[in-house]
């Protein structure tokens, strides 16, 4: 069967166990899990986008690593996770994505995108 990845994009507010909504936020993950549980095939929560480090190699494979702190892209949002889905088609991912919480709270995001088979 088809595997896909469902990456969390998220607002990097959305992860401060300060918040007085965090349980709830939570609790949304719990209750994916238990909604999607056969799918999943993977995943898992990142550590928040000021601990990453991004790489660029110049001048080919051998090259010289240049590395920056932090991730790639300026956004609004960082990477929360992500999770590996199977499901029979692109459809069937998006049903199941649908009900992770930063596809629906506070403006975040899932990208949901089939893996290659080798």
């Amino acid at each position: 069967m088809p595997e896909f990845v469902a990456l969390i994009w998220e607002p990097r507010s959305a992860r401060d166990p300060q918040r007085p909504d965090f349980l709830e936020y939570m609790n949304g993950y719990n209750a994916f899990g238990e909604i999607a549980g056969p799918s999943i095939r993977g995943g898992a929560a990142l550590l928040t986008d000021d601990t990453a480090t991004t790489i660029h190699v110049e001048g080919g494979q051998h090259g010289e690593v240049v590395m920056h702190d932090g991730p790639y892209a300026e956004t609004k949002e960082s990477l929360g996770g992500f999770y590996v889905l199977e499901a029979d088609d692109i459809d069937g991912a998006i049903a199941l994505a649908r009900h992770i919480p930063a596809a629906w709270r506070d403006g975040g995001r899932v990208e949901v995108r089939p893996t290659m088979s080798m």
